[in-house]
Parts: C-alpha cells; structure tokens; sequence
C-alpha cells in the first residue's frame, strides 16, 4: 500500500497527473490548496490554445482526499456539501474527495485521519470577494465541535492530521526569519493549538508556507510541504 502525502497543488492538475502516472500510489491526502475554482472552468486561459479545466484531474486507480486551502472557492464547496453536510464529498472526478473540516479518513491500516482544512488569506485585500477570496476561507468552532464528534465516533483516536495552515507551535519553528505575524493570529492557527492539545495526534502535515521544514513538538512529529512548482519537497510517503 503505497500512500502520499501531498503540498499546495494550486490547480497544477497536468502536474498531479503526472505524479500519479509515474508513482501510481494507492491513497494521496493532499494538505489544501488544491485549486477547487469551478467558476472559472473553460473560461480562464492557461495557455494561448488551452482553458482552465476544474475536472481535469484523472486519479485512474488512486484515490485522492484533499482539504480545502484558503485558496478555494469555498461558497460553491459549501453548497455541494448541503446534501450531506460535514460528509466527504466526491467531486464530479471518480476517486477525488473533498475532505471537510473535522472529517476523519481511517486508512486500510486502521490509522485515523483528521482533516481540518481552511486558513485566513494574508493577501484579502488584493483580491475580490466572490472571484478569488471568500470570507468562508477560515474555520469556525462549528467546524472544531463536528470534528470532536467525528473523533468520538471513530473510537476516540487521531493518529495522523491533515490541515492547510499549522498549529503555533509549529510555525514557530519554520526556517523563516519572520513570519508575518497575521499568519499567527489566523483564527485557523488557534482552532488547530486546540486539536493538538485534545487528539494528541502522533503524526501531521501542512502546506500553505511554500517551504519544507519538519520538527517535533508536544510529543507530535510534523512535516511542512512545499508545494508544486515552488521547490524542495512537496511530497513525501507516509
């Protein structure tokens, strides 16, 4: 059983692909900004003589679960999810799944994992609501207390998490002389303080800095994954 954990995607589906063709791995969990923008399908050129395709992605035998980043279209998300509210949710792509804050995904090995994706865009006031910034980009306690009660009925135990964004502890240990401190007062970042000191997780991952970095804090091996295109490593198995 071969399983990947993946970084920020950003839409680079031609890329994925290719990871899949060539590494054919079983299970991919994929840590947020994957590049969920079905507004603009076939409508934004990505080349001279090609257009955005949202459904491009061709997971053939693997099966692909994703949190959602801050870089996502979380309104119509939302929407897709009001027909099974908190439920994985499998796009219009055989294999892909959207996995939403609080879900849990119990691997053929028996490992529990959380996915609690979402994080505060730093860049807001760049962007247009609506088209490529959303105020649901950020979790709630909702999103924490429908975790709580997916972990209890999945006996209890977290082993691995999957978010976007990362705990404090955590960031403060990134290779970075700064970290903009509005990555620190994300309301993501205080949401997920909480869920590692409750599940106590052995093992988590993340994307969202760009960077690859790894460390160990409150008995919790974590990884950063840089994601495609940006340099150093933006997958790793688990």
């Amino acid at each position: 059983m071969k399983i990947i954990i993946m970084g920020d995607i950003h839409a680079d589906f031609g890329a994925l692909n290719q990871f899949i063709n060539k590494k054919k791995p079983d299970i991919i969990l994929q840590c947020g900004d994957f590049g969920w923008w079905p507004h603009r399908h076939g409508t934004e050129k990505i080349t001279r003589n090609r257009r955005f395709d949202q459904y491009s992605v061709k997971p053939g035998g693997t099966r692909l679960y994703w949190c959602d980043g801050n870089h996502e279209n979380h309104d119509d998300l939302q929407e897709r999810m009001k027909e099974a509210p908190g439920q994985p949710l499998e796009i219009p792509v055989p294999g892909c799944h959207y996995m939403p804050r609080g879900s849990v995904l119990t691997l053929p090995d028996g490992r529990n994992v959380l996915f609690f994706g979402g994080a505060m865009s730093t860049d807001q006031e760049g962007r247009t609501e609506g088209d490529d910034w959303w105020a649901k980009e950020v979790p709630t306690v909702e999103d924490l207390d429908h975790a709580r009660a997916q972990v209890k009925a999945h006996g209890g135990r977290i082993d691995i998490v999957i978010s976007h964004t990362g705990p404090t502890a955590f960031l403060r240990q990134l290779p970075v002389k700064e970290i903009n401190p509005a990555r620190l007062t994300d309301p993501t970042v205080a949401l997920l303080d909480v869920i590692l000191d409750e599940f106590q997780p052995r093992s988590w991952f993340f994307g969202h800095f760009h960077l690859y970095a790894q460390g160990k804090d409150h008995g919790c091996a974590w990884q950063a994954l840089s994601g495609e295109g940006l340099g150093g490593k933006w997958w790793v198995k688990l």
